[in-house]
């Protein structure tokens, strides 16, 4: 998993990845030390520990389970898999070609999760949304939480070659998000339009669910054209 080098919370994103699955020291399935022995077993605070977590959330290697503590998934993406292939924005691809890309599938995607939510899972996209919300005001990593709120919907519609694409597209978003010089603009559109797709997903809207989705893709388009 070839993660960037810049944060020490990728750093420790990537070292976290290499114990489970290179090293496999947490099986598939088995769940993490608590957070102040890991913190403590790979020398960095705890609030990195919890951001490496966060991304590796957002790319299916972990599962955090309230009340019950941070677990390796049962299904890790294949090591084959090249996470971070298409991250190389600045030569291989231009920005607005991922977001046309994720306009084609993840409007449908949303679709899929009002039909296929439980209530649990609609429960649980609601928790990320404001959690997104609430970092964007303090500063926070919104970018990660906000990940973390499209992930979310993507295991909704139950379709596994979308969950398993989505950690190969999250990597190269995150190096958009890095040379970004609208970052402020990306934010504000995400919390206003992330209010948006949870409306019509709580009230299982097919059709406006999927409105909504593409309009947030066209506004990031549009952002990264300015």
């Amino acid at each position: 998993m070839n993660l960037r080098k810049g944060k020490l919370s990728e750093q420790t994103a990537d070292r976290l990845y290499s114990m489970i699955v290179e090293q496999m020291l947490y099986p598939a399935g088995s769940k993490l030390p608590n957070e102040n022995d890991l913190s403590r077993e790979m020398n960095v605070s705890r609030t990195t520990l919890r951001e490496a977590i966060s991304f590796l959330v957002t790319q299916g290697i972990l599962e955090i389970r309230r009340g019950k503590g941070t677990f390796v998934a049962k299904e890790l993406p294949d090591k084959g898999m090249d996470l971070s292939s298409l991250a190389d924005v600045r030569s291989r691809v231009r920005a607005s070609d991922l977001f046309e890309m994720r306009l084609i599938f993840e409007p449908a995607t949303v679709a899929l999760a009002c039909q296929r939510a439980t209530d649990e899972e609609l429960e649980n996209i609601r928790r990320k949304a404001e959690r997104m919300e609430q970092l964007s005001r303090e500063g926070g990593d919104w970018p990660g939480a906000d990940q973390e709120f499209h992930f979310a919907i993507i295991q909704a519609s139950h379709n596994e070659y979308m969950r398993r694409l989505y950690p190969i597209i999250n990597s190269a978003v995150n190096e958009i998000l890095q040379i970004s010089h609208n970052r402020k603009s990306m934010q504000d559109i995400a919390v206003a339009d992330n209010k948006l797709i949870l409306e019509f997903l709580l009230k299982r809207d097919e059709a406006g669910a999927r409105h909504a989705m593409s309009i947030h893709m066209k506004h990031l388009i549009n952002t990264l054209q300015e």
